[in-house]
């Protein structure tokens, strides 16, 4: 056999296999909740944000132990941010500022299940994000970063575009459940630098976000 009909049958084989292979579809709703956090040195937090994550998800299937899983959902990240009031002569009033702002998210998952009696499949791929605020543009008092002087530290609205871009990053979780239901359990790590969608800043303060989401699929058939 040469070498132009080895490649023609190698394609063929793995043409075959994809298409024998590909014995699930699936398309359905997901629903959940969502505890996201925020990584600066600017800033330090008190708290995260939990709150909702809608979308839709769709499976394919590679025989009984792999599958590509793709989520495309709307969710509400941020997290408060420490902050103070700096008052005259007096000692600085403690506050929190919420940098709060909404996602479109998408992933994809390469999901692998190992065991055939067992509906749990674990999963690893990537997201991204579209981020856009609404953010208080009026509280100017307020600070962030130096909780001491002034002198360093910095408004929290000046921040707030920070929160309007795109983020990325791998994630990673598990999936429990077979046929139309399933829960899922997943961890996403931001790696975009969120202060780079400021306009006119020095480079070297880094806002990064993290999230973990359960949340429950639903598949129409």
């Amino acid at each position: 056999m040469n070498a132009k009909s080895f490649f023609a049958a190698a394609c063929l084989a793995l043409l075959s296999f994809s298409v024998s292979a590909q014995e699930i579809y699936q398309v359905g709703v997901t629903a959940g909740s969502n505890y996201s956090s925020l990584r600066s040195d600017l800033f330090s937090t008190s708290s995260g944000r939990l709150s909702a994550a809608v979308g839709c998800t769709f499976v394919v299937g590679f025989g009984e132990h792999f599958e590509l899983n793709q989520e495309v959902v709307f969710v509400q990240k941020g997290a408060s941010a420490k902050a103070v009031n700096f008052r005259p002569e007096d000692t600085p009033e403690e506050l929190t500022y919420d940098y709060y702002y909404n996602s479109f998210e998408a992933g994809l998952f390469a999901g692998v299940t190992p065991f055939a009696n067992i509906p749990l499949t674990f999963q690893a791929g990537g997201f991204m994000g579209t981020h856009f605020d609404n953010l208080d543009r009026s509280a100017k008092e307020v600070y962030v970063g130096d909780y001491e002087s002034i002198n360093h530290a910095t408004p929290a609205i000046d921040l707030n575009d920070a929160f309007s871009g795109i983020d990325f990053g791998p994630a990673f979780g598990i999936a429990a459940g077979k046929g139309r239901m399933r829960v899922n359990a997943r961890y996403y790590l931001g790696t975009r630098n969120l202060y780079k969608n400021l306009d006119f800043v020095d480079a070297g303060p880094s806002i990064r976000t993290g999230s973990l989401r359960l949340s429950v699929s639903y598949f129409l058939k």
